[in-house]
């Protein structure tokens, strides 16, 4: 069962270590099938996600937060990072690149003085989609 993988084991970990799954009944989110669903039945072999850093960072015009799921290092490979929030009554998942991809709908540089969002994605432009399939995007 591809649940026993010790990286499926390690994120659902780190979920639980955070309250992921509090976090995202409190914004609206099912967690079951948005989250462990998807990890659960992944067929990956190794953590797409294993240069990330999964965590809920306060943010000044969002009360509960965003989660983010962050790369630890940027190079010039492809990268993703993704957020999960509630702002204006609606569900936000961002999906973010820092290499243009099919479904992007803009392009995002975060203000010098940025506060709000991890410093590994500061000083750059990010090619972002506001999905709305909820699911993190690498599984």
């Amino acid at each position: 069962m591809s649940s026993d993988k010790p990286w499926i084991q390690a994120t659902k970990a780190r979920w639980q270590e955070l309250n992921v799954e509090s976090f995202l009944v409190n914004i609206g989110i099912d967690f079951k099938s948005n989250f462990l669903e998807p990890i659960s039945s992944s067929n990956l072999d190794s953590d797409p996600y294993a240069n990330s850093i999964w965590q809920i960072i306060p943010h000044s015009l969002i009360p509960q937060g965003v989660l983010h799921c962050y790369p630890k290092e940027i190079t010039s490979q492809k990268v993703i990072w993704e957020e999960w929030f509630v702002m204006d009554n609606e569900i936000h998942h961002h999906i973010l690149s820092n290499q243009p991809f099919a479904s992007a709908q803009g392009i995002w540089t975060p203000e010098p003085n940025d506060v709000d969002h991890p410093i590994e994605v500061l000083g750059r432009s990010w090619h972002y989609e506001n999905s709305k399939d909820l699911k993190p995007t690498l599984y």
